[in-house]
């Protein structure tokens, strides 16, 4: 009884910690008037329900995971899907190796390394690590990317976190770091 005790509780601090690795962080577009996105449209690639693509480790499963979970936080953030007129465009991205994608800067430190809303400043190289998503939203009139977050750490033995638990609890965090509504609330 008390090996079945400790090895449930070795599971819940295994668990406990995993959860700890994750690493949520977020940058704004500086000057932007947030209060007049109303919509969004998915990016043509994580509308696609045919090309799982690059940017989903060719999962059908894990983008659909992943879209649900990023469509509702936009929703109830009072966001309405809109095909026709669309105010923002949304994008998100897995990363399951480590790789480098172009970033910003803000007072000197890149926004990977803050837990605060950053402002975007220069352009630069980020490192982002194995089990990354990162979420964009872009400005239909501008075609610039007016927010981005990201939560990395996402990763077990067999590489990329799938469990759709996981999945769901980073998107949560992510859209924690965006502070914007569409609705009065």
């Amino acid at each position: 009884m008390k090996r079945l005790f400790f090895i449930a509780l070795l599971g819940l601090a295994t668990s406990l910690t995993q959860a700890q690795n994750v690493t949520v962080n977020s940058e704004t577009k500086p000057n932007t008037d947030f209060s007049r996105y109303k919509s969004y449209v998915w990016a043509s690639q994580v509308d696609s329900k045919l090309d799982p693509g690059y940017y989903f480790l060719n999962d059908l499963v894990l983008k659909k995971q992943i879209r649900e979970a990023v469509g509702f936080a936009m929703d109830g953030r009072g966001y309405k899907f809109n095909r026709q007129a669309p105010d923002l465009i949304v994008n998100f991205r897995v990363f399951d190796k480590p790789t480098t994608i172009k970033g910003y800067t803000s007072a000197g430190s890149d926004y990977f390394s803050s837990n605060e809303v950053q402002a975007l400043g220069d352009e630069q190289d980020i490192k982002v690590e194995a089990g990354t998503i990162l979420i964009n939203l872009i400005d239909t009139k501008t075609d610039q990317a007016v927010w981005q977050g990201l939560a990395s750490g996402l990763t077990s033995n067999n590489g990329f976190d799938r469990q759709q638990g996981k999945i769901r609890e980073a998107i949560n965090l992510i859209f924690n770091k965006y502070p914007y509504r569409a609705d009065k609330f």
